[in-house]
Formats: C-alpha cells, sequence, structure tokens
C-alpha cells in the first residue's frame, strides 16, 4: 500500500464530502457554491449567514452520519468478536479501536462511542435549525451559548478518545473524520456566534427556512388554496 493512504478507506468517501460541501460554505468559496439552482430553491443562500447555517448543517450532518456508521462497526465488532470489518494497516485500524473491549464504550455509562456521536451531532442539528428558523427569537443567544459550551465540552472527550488511541497503538480513521466534522462546527458555532447582532444576521422576521407560502405550495404539489376575503359570506 502506498505511504499515506493506509489512513484512507473508500468508506469515508461520502462522510468526508458533506463535510467538505460544509466547510466550503463557510469560506469565500461558498459564495461560488451557491449556483442558480440552488439558489432558486434556498434564496437564503445569497447572505452570508444563509451560507454559514447552510455550513454548519452540512458539518454537523456530516458527523452524525459518520457516528452512525461507527455505531454500526461497534456492533459488527460485538457480533463477530473483533475482525477486519473495515481496512487497516500498521498505524491506521479502525477495527483495532472500534472492537477494542476496554475502549469502545463511554466509561460508567457503557453507551457506545457512535450511539453518543449521533446523540451530540443530532443536538447541534436541533439547535442550529432552531435558530435559521427563528433568528430573531429572544432566546437566539442563549442557543448560541448552549452549542458553543457544548461543542467545548465535547472536545475534552476528543482528548479522551485521543488517548485511547494512543494507549492502543493504533488510529481509527472513521473516528478521525468524526473528530474534524466536531471540531470544525465548533470552530462553526463561534463563527456563528460573532455574526450574532451584526449586520449580517437576518433583522426582520424571514427565516432561513424560506418563504411560508413556497413551502406550501411544493407540500400541496404546486396548490395553495386562496384566503378567503373578509368580505365574503
Amino acid at each position: 500500500m502506498v505511504a499515506g493512504l493506509e489512513c484512507f478507506d473508500t468508506g469515508l468517501i461520502p462522510h468526508l464530502t458533506i463535510l467538505l460541501l460544509g466547510i466550503g460554505f463557510f469560506t469565500p468559496l461558498g459564495q461560488s457554491m451557491a449556483i442558480k439552482p440552488l439558489l432558486t430553491r434556498y434564496p437564503s443562500l445569497e447572505t452570508k449567514f444563509g451560507r454559514s447555517i447552510a455550513g454548519l448543517i452540512l458539518i454537523m450532518f456530516s458527523g452524525f452520519t459518520i457516528s452512525a456508521h461507527t455505531l454500526w462497526m461497534h456492533n459488527k465488532a460485538q457480533e463477530m468478536g473483533g475482525g477486519a470489518f473495515c481496512s487497516g494497516g500498521d498505524v491506521c485500524d479502525c477495527a483495532s479501536v472500534i472492537g477494542n473491549n476496554d475502549w469502545n464504550t463511554m466509561p460508567f455509562i457503557g453507551l457506545p462511542w457512535g450511539l453518543l456521536g449521533m446523540i451530540a451531532f443530532a443536538v447541534f442539528l436541533w439547535i442550529i435549525i432552531s435558530i435559521a428558523k427563528e433568528p430573531t427569537a429572544s432566546w437566539v443567544q442563549s442557543n448560541l451559548a448552549l452549542g458553543r459550551n457544548f461543542a467545548i465540552f465535547g472536545i475534552l472527550i476528543i482528548l479522551y478518545l485521543m488517548y485511547a488511541e494512543y494507549e492502543i497503538g493504533k488510529i481509527c480513521q472513521f473516528c478521525t473524520v468524526a473528530h474534524i466534522a466536531h471540531v470544525t462546527g465548533t470552530v462553526g458555532l463561534f463563527k456563528l456566534s460573532s455574526m450574532h447582532q451584526t449586520g449580517d444576521w437576518p433583522s426582520g422576521t424571514k427565516s432561513f427556512t424560506g418563504d411560508t407560502q413556497k413551502r406550501e405550495r411544493r407540500k400541496r404539489g404546486g396548490y395553495v388554496a386562496p384566503k378567503l376575503s373578509t368580505e365574503e359570506e
């Protein structure tokens, strides 16, 4: 195997694609990524706030999907009693990490790390989507603070998991990508917080989700019932 490629499993491609798209929306490249078909469906991508929200959703969603993947690996390891259920090498071997009975669950609680990752990223998605729907709500600032604090706590968990990999002597490439998603998501939350109460933050009542009538039209297959006049009997 070519040096440097042993840590890459092709199963990472879908997760990495979503993650890189999310990161891209946070960079100046995000403006060029908002192509016309996307703008037609998601006009909020014209704004920095809209692209930041989209980027965070994609980043956290990639973390959720890869956490689900590692949970599957954990269950497979329990079923097989170990075994090669993912590609590995001298340094990178997710089977040796996820299949290690001493480190593959959270201490005291006993839940698989993949399941906890899914819960954590689901919480992040709830926070971001709630802010996207009501960016001018009074609770937005507290939700941003909740997201930041939760993200910082997650980084402490990542440091513990990196220590576990050091003790095992192997690197789990899937776990590493999940860690990257968490760290980039943390940076994104701080950037979104710094944007709050600036000119880049929506000041009206319009939400990231777009025009209500357009959403209703999509739900009803193009038909929106006309509003009755107050003068009609």
